[in-house]
């Protein structure tokens, strides 16, 4: 039994519109959803301090961790407008091999980066993970996603 925060189970994005949000992301990770459904109720509402709600959602299963796409019907979902330097500002950032080719594949079906990637070197006030790529870039909602292709201390172990 794991009783620490060893693992991330899930993110959850909050979207507008679900069949868009589902086409983006496959596009994006080139793989389909697993599960695509609806929950609702005064239990459910309650666990997040809702009265009642409604929530249409899709599952995208990642090699390491499981993405929840909603879109809430009831109540109504309004638009969160966050930059990464906010407090409270979340970003997902997904892992690759090579940026520069994901970034050509991204731009390819319509997505653009925030930037240009960089790869950290000394200049940038660093003491360790030089040559790792970082780039920004947002899904339909302007929810903030991020590249990365980690060297050093940014690299986890991977089973």
């Amino acid at each position: 039994m794991n009783n620490g925060f060893l693992l991330v189970n899930h993110v959850g994005i909050t979207v507008s519109n679900l069949e868009k949000s589902i086409e983006f992301y496959e596009t994006l990770i080139g793989k389909k959803i697993s599960n695509k459904d609806e929950i609702g109720g005064k239990r459910m509402a309650q666990t997040q301090g809702l009265d009642d709600t409604l929530i249409r959602y899709a599952n995208l299963h990642l090699d390491n961790i499981n993405m929840d796409i909603l879109e809430y019907v009831e109540p109504k979902s309004t638009k969160a407008n966050y930059s990464n330097e906010q407090i409270s500002a979340m970003h997902l950032c997904f892992e690759v091999d090579d940026i520069e080719t994901v970034v050509a594949r991204m731009k390819e079906i319509g997505i653009e980066p925030e930037g240009e990637p960089i790869y950290f070197e000394k200049s940038d006030g660093l003491k360790a993970g030089f040559g790792t790529g970082v780039v920004y870039f947002k899904d339909p909602d302007g929810t903030n996603l991020e590249l990365i292709a980690p060297k050093g201390p940014f690299q986890r172990e991977r089973n």
